[in-house]
């Protein structure tokens, strides 16, 4: 789960999140240096500064990193396909 350093709204999106049939368990919060794997999820509050909704997609490849990317550390090397959004209120 990625909330920008909002750690305000974490138990909010995660809520949500486990309303949707996510497993508590399974809701980590997000780190720069390790992205996930093919096949695992990620719930991004969005836009970062007042989120809005959660952006709920599917990490589907891995991908060369490319210069200039606005993704922060092992981000940058996942491909990720959306499946839905969530509105956060």
């Amino acid at each position: 789960m990625i909330v920008h350093g909002q750690k305000e709204i974490f138990e909010v999106v995660k809520s949500k999140l486990i309303l949707k049939g996510f497993k508590e368990e399974s809701i980590l919060k997000a780190k720069l240096d390790e992205a996930g794997n093919i096949g695992e999820y990620v719930a991004l509050a969005w836009p970062p500064g007042r989120p809005q909704e959660i952006i709920v997609s599917q990490i589907v490849d891995e991908k060369q990193a490319q210069e200039n990317t606005s993704a922060p550390g092992a981000w940058e090397a996942i491909q990720q396909k959306e499946l839905y959004r969530i509105p956060l209120m």
